[in-house]
């Protein structure tokens, strides 16, 4: 079974841009340790509609596969990892974005330890579930608009790309009943890895039960809620990490040690994202706000 696969999903809706952006890192920060890149081009028809994207890949080792345009990242990761025989697999989405050389090396150091199952770049304590637990861990509700109309005017001021719609939704879910978030989330603190990078063995991820997401609240559930993916892997006997640029591994209950996600500048940040980003260009009062969320008493932004 070959070792490693790096595993990016290009998505054709989100253009050249995102994949440019990660080519570039790609070549400037060497991965510090054999791999193969496997490049997924979602929603892709043939190999004709991929021209654009080769021009920017040039000569660069590569191995590629067209999928569907069908569910999300995580649908694209679980598939590969079924039909792909590498010993691991580190998946990247599309907007991943490396910031270090040897980053590959340093994710991988860990993942082979003994009793260790997932690692990845970044990861959070945040919770849609805001019960009673999480006003005790100190996420901040103190001056939080009261009323509906208040909601609606803090919305229409959130300068965060795509959150009114997605403010929107939440509140349709949950008068729906669709969305019961004391039912489908744990409280605060909620460990889970964020699911922009993240590295497991082949063997590990294949115990994982993962169905067909459908919805983006589906996506949520995975990535966060009461059967998540980083629930499930503790629940194995596993250690989940997050590894920061430093190279070093914190447990899930030491995540804000790391500063890689929302918090301070995110100066230890291994790889970023589109989140990690527009954190970094709010101003503070947002950005505080964000880093509340994540971490509840223990945050920081300066």
């Amino acid at each position: 079974m070959p070792g490693i696969a790096v595993v990016h999903l290009v998505h054709r809706r989100n253009g050249l841009e995102p994949f440019a952006r990660f080519l570039s890192s790609y070549r400037e920060y060497p991965a510090g340790v054999a791999h193969e890149l496997v490049l997924l081009f979602k929603g892709f028809e043939r190999e004709a509609d991929t021209q654009a994207y080769a021009r920017l890949i040039g000569e660069l080792p590569h191995r590629r596969e067209l999928i569907a345009d069908e569910g999300f990242d995580l649908d694209a990761y679980f598939g590969a990892a079924r039909r792909l025989e590498y010993e691991y697999f580190c998946f990247l989405n599309s907007y991943s974005r490396i910031l270090d050389a040897g980053w590959l090396a340093k994710l991988h150091r860990w993942v082979i330890e003994d009793g260790v199952g997932m690692v990845g770049a970044s990861g959070s304590w945040q919770s849609i579930n805001r019960g009673p637990a999480t006003a005790r861990q100190g996420v901040p509700s103190a001056g939080k608009p009261r009323n509906v109309l208040s909601r609606l005017q803090r919305a229409l001021r959130d300068p965060r790309p795509g959150m009114l719609r997605r403010r929107l939704w939440t509140a349709v879910l949950r008068l729906s009943g669709t969305l019961r978030p004391g039912r489908d989330f744990p409280p605060f603190p909620n460990y889970h890895l964020r699911t922009n990078a993240f590295m497991a063995a082949r063997a590990t991820l294949l115990r994982i039960r993962f169905a067909p997401l459908r919805s983006k609240l589906q996506a949520y559930r995975f990535e966060s809620g009461v059967d998540s993916m980083t629930r499930q892997v503790l629940g194995l006997g596993l250690q989940v990490l997050v590894v920061g640029r430093d190279g070093a591994g914190f447990p899930p209950e030491r995540w804000h040690e790391s500063n890689p996600f929302w918090r301070s500048r995110q100066q230890n940040l291994l790889v970023a994202d589109n989140q990690t980003d527009t954190y970094l260009s709010l101003e503070p009062s947002w950005a505080a706000e964000l880093s509340s969320h994540a971490w509840g008493e223990l945050a920081l932004h300066t």
